[in-house]
């Protein structure tokens, strides 16, 4: 079994084993979850400006992305995912303006006949699950599934950060980690422009939280010292996840089968 069917089963099992125990909120419900909005507050500044721009989170989970965008007010998302048989609820919660694809074998197949048509496409904790060998495949056909001037945006635990061992072996599907220069670098050699690494900022922060942020930082400090001294960090991020965004250009696509 290679790579990709391995990753594929993984959630094909895990998507029959708990089919039964996953709730399905209403959209009343999601719409007023604490998850949705937070995210709702962390991504408007990064989406398109314009409400009907076609947007893409692949490995949607929950839906909690794509809820958090149609409560912004989008009208035209997309989510991909393996094992979606039972996550129709997240379609229910505005059929005409929310598309649910199933992805078969590997997200560069998916994508494979899509060029040109999305403005913004959205992975949340999936690139770490490609492999290695095959991250050219993928990230060459994101670019080439992107419009002009489209923005991918992209989150992964950091293997910079306090606890990567731990970060990286926490699902049975972890293919490979990422530090900000390879990231960078992955990005940048794919085409892509603009590359930033993001912070976000949580919506209201409970006395819990800052008490959690403090002790956490001490840690994040320790861990930033180490790098400076030991390391070659690039984009200065040291906490347990990066997020980065990157624009597609002009540079022509890549897109090579030998790379899957």
């Amino acid at each position: 079994m290679d790579s990709h069917a391995f990753i594929a089963e993984v959630y094909r099992r895990m998507a029959l084993r708990h089919a039964s125990q996953k709730h399905r909120p209403a959209w009343n419900e999601a719409q007023n979850d604490p998850t949705v909005i937070e995210a709702t507050h962390q991504y408007a500044p990064y989406l398109p400006e314009d409400k009907s721009a076609r947007i893409l989170d692949i490995g949607f989970g929950t839906g909690w992305f794509l809820a958090a965008c149609l409560k912004l007010g989008y009208q035209s998302l997309s989510g991909a995912d393996f094992g979606i048989a039972h996550k129709g609820y997240i379609r229910d919660w505005a059929p005409e303006h929310i598309t649910l694809c199933e992805i078969q074998d590997n997200i560069g197949d998916f994508l494979a006949d899509k060029k040109e048509q999305f403005d913004f496409i959205h992975m949340s904790h999936v690139i770490e699950h490609i492999p290695k060998y095959s991250l050219f495949w993928v990230v060459d056909a994101l670019y080439w599934s992107m419009k002009r001037g489209g923005t991918l945006l992209l989150r992964t635990p950091n293997m910079e950060g306090p606890c990567a061992s731990s970060s990286f072996y926490v699902t049975l599907s972890h293919e490979y980690g990422f530090a900000g220069a390879n990231l960078n670098s992955l990005l940048n050699i794919c085409g892509f422009d603009d590359i930033r690494f993001l912070d976000f900022q949580p919506r209201v922060v409970s006395l819990k939280q800052r008490a959690g942020n403090l002790l956490r930082g001490i840690f994040r400090g320790e861990n930033q010292v180490k790098h400076r001294l030991f390391g070659v960090n690039y984009g200065g991020k040291f906490g347990a996840e990066l997020i980065v965004a990157a624009k597609r250009g002009d540079w022509p696509p890549f897109f090579d089968e030998r790379y899957k």
